[in-house]
């Protein structure tokens, strides 16, 4: 490649899609105000668990863990209203006219709350105390009517699902449920140039796993030669970058180097995650 198109590869912009950034603004914010509430639950976010059946990792929004109880959160900011069909799927109707059919979130939420009940039993040859379903419409746009209470789940707007973490016992749960919790794993992030964000799995990277941030040589490089150059020493020339398995992409690319602007890596996770 020509110093002139490496050049130009450094100076591209990814911008994100806007309602992928709210739906994570959502996310970040429902965060932060349940860590700011919780007293001593255990709170993660993006919590990935090994399925057996299926192959691959399911992730769960949120997991609250108390001594008496866990919390399996699907947070959803979905707009318009939506209908639950008879055989438990969602039927979404869009502000912008628009339909989507989802899945039935309830029964998939339950599911993925069992594998990591079944990693704990399996772990330490003890039972996990009861879980729950909650989910979260953080939408004000979306207009909904309570979900039947035989559905097997609660559902709250933003601001009932804090007010019923503020209520419920926060206290901590027991050192082996806080062990296995903290050793799911959960994605690997890539920043690109320009805004965007992708979530995934690095499955090769030419160096050191470690959190940086990466700089791309300005106008001078044209001159000096175009670069980037990791805030943990390494700079590259070429168009080589991590390998990774994006999240909604069938297999896996190499994304340059040149393109991003921040790498961050999934918490280490333990033999059971």
């Amino acid at each position: 490649m020509g110093r002139l198109e490496e050049f130009l590869s450094r100076r591209k912009r990814f911008d994100p899609e806007g309602h992928v950034v709210s739906g994570r603004v959502a996310e970040f914010r429902l965060l932060k105000l349940t860590r700011a509430v919780c007293g001593d639950a255990l709170v993660l976010d993006g919590v990935r668990i090994p399925d057996p059946d299926e192959g691959g990792r399911r992730e769960i929004d949120m997991v609250i863990a108390t001594k008496n109880e866990i919390l399996f959160i699907e947070q959803k900011h979905w707009s318009g209203s939506f209908t639950i069909q008879e055989d438990g799927r969602f039927y979404q109707l869009r502000k912008n006219g628009g339909t989507l059919l989802h899945k039935d979130i309830i029964a998939w939420t339950d599911r993925k709350g069992k594998l990591l009940c079944d990693v704990h039993l399996e772990r330490t040859g003890s039972h996990a105390p009861p879980g729950k379903v909650i989910l979260v419409f953080s939408n004000k746009n979306l207009h909904w009517n309570p979900i039947p209470e035989e559905s097997g789940a609660e559902a709250y707007d933003e601001m009932g699902f804090i007010n019923m973490i503020e209520e419920m016992d926060k206290e901590a749960p027991d050192e082996e449920l806080r062990e296995t919790l903290l050793g799911f794993g959960t994605w690997d992030t890539v920043h690109l140039n320009g805004g965007k964000t992708l979530h995934g799995d690095i499955i090769d990277y030419p160096f050191e796993k470690r959190d940086c941030v990466i700089e791309n040589s300005g106008f001078l490089g044209l001159f000096t030669g175009p670069k980037s150059t990791l805030s943990t020493g390494e700079v590259v020339k070429d168009q080589s970058g991590p390998f990774i398995s994006v999240v909604g992409e069938k297999g896996a690319r190499t994304i340059p180097f040149a393109n991003i602007s921040r790498i961050e890596f999934s918490n280490p996770k333990k033999s059971w995650g």
